[in-house]
């Protein structure tokens, strides 16, 4: 079963915030849609500068990670072009400087360019750049971080850099994720529910752009038409402390569970895979599932679910 309105020939576009977002919690839906021949696209709001490695030969990678562990090899030798590893911007030695995220930022490119070669995903665009970029010129929106509040939800940092995803305005993200719907023209936009699955404020902030872009995507704007998405579908969480609300159908797609796994694989320095089980930097495992689950969302304003 794919989603309601949606087939073979239809165009999809993913809205996710971070690279892996779109592997954990849709990969075997987008990879059942690129093998059924569907055009399925992704749009990443940031590169994830700020995510935690699991890795420790990648660990000089992850901003705040002054120390290296015992176990942690040294990394004197220079870094070659296929071995994963970037070390300009990270300490290799006593006085060395910090990470400052553009080394993890460009193996996270790389890490999302070989997950979706996995899932058979050929389109992805970055918020910011390409079709959804500003008239002024591409812009680059970074990870705005977060940390455990004490419900065990994804709360806010301490400290949000300038330029974070989640401190920028929404008006003008919205009109970046609308150009590209004008432009793309999809049957179905699918993103995170409003709290972003577990509170992100990157995942709630690529939500309300996403919702947002549609809305703005129904009317024209510099000579493109507008286009009224059909679909608007939200990710199902999978965290047990927020069940949905009685009486909302969920919508199960079997997707592709090999490609997926295939997919969490490459992104190596924020997931663990062995066999049927995967972990993310918390170290707790979980089942990997070709099953995932949606709802389906009022897709902008009223009217702008017409055909």
């Amino acid at each position: 079963m794919l989603l309601p309105g949606t087939g073979p020939h239809a165009t999809l576009l993913f809205i996710h915030a971070h690279p892996d977002d779109e592997t954990l919690v849709t990969g075997a839906t987008m990879a059942a849609y690129a093998a059924a021949g569907a055009r399925t696209v992704l749009l990443t709001c940031t590169r994830g500068e700020l995510g935690e490695v699991i890795p420790p030969e990648l660990g000089h990678l992850e901003v705040g990670r002054s120390l290296r562990l015992p176990d942690e090899p040294a990394m004197d030798e220079p870094a070659t072009p296929d071995d994963g590893r970037v070390t300009h911007d990270a300490g290799r030695g006593p006085g060395a400087p910090p990470a400052d995220g553009t080394g993890l930022a460009r193996v996270r490119e790389r890490e999302l360019a070989a997950a979706l070669a996995a899932l058979g995903v050929r389109e992805h665009l970055w918020l910011g750049q390409g079709v959804a970029a500003p008239a002024s010129g591409p812009v680059v929106f970074r990870d705005s971080g977060m940390q455990w509040g004490p419900d065990g939800r994804a709360v806010a940092a301490s400290t949000v850099l300038e330029g974070a995803l989640s401190r920028g305005s929404l008006d003008e993200q919205a009109r970046l994720a609308a150009a590209a719907i004008r432009g793309l023209r999809p049957e179905a936009v699918v993103s995170y529910a409003a709290d972003g699955g577990y509170g992100h404020p990157d995942h709630v902030r690529t939500h309300q752009l996403a919702m947002a872009g549609v809305a703005l995507a129904a009317g024209p704007a510099d000579g493109v038409p507008g286009w009224k998405v059909p679909h608007f579908f939200a990710i199902v969480s999978d965290r047990p402390e927020r069940p949905l609300e009685a009486g909302i159908p969920r919508i199960a797609v079997a997707g592709d569970k090999a490609a997926k796994a295939a997919a969490m694989r490459a992104h190596r320095t924020q997931i663990v895979v062995d066999g049927d089980r995967y972990a993310l930097s918390d170290g707790i495992w979980r089942d990997i599932s070709g099953v995932e689950e949606f709802v389906e969302l009022a897709a902008g304003p009223p009217g702008s679910g017409d055909a």
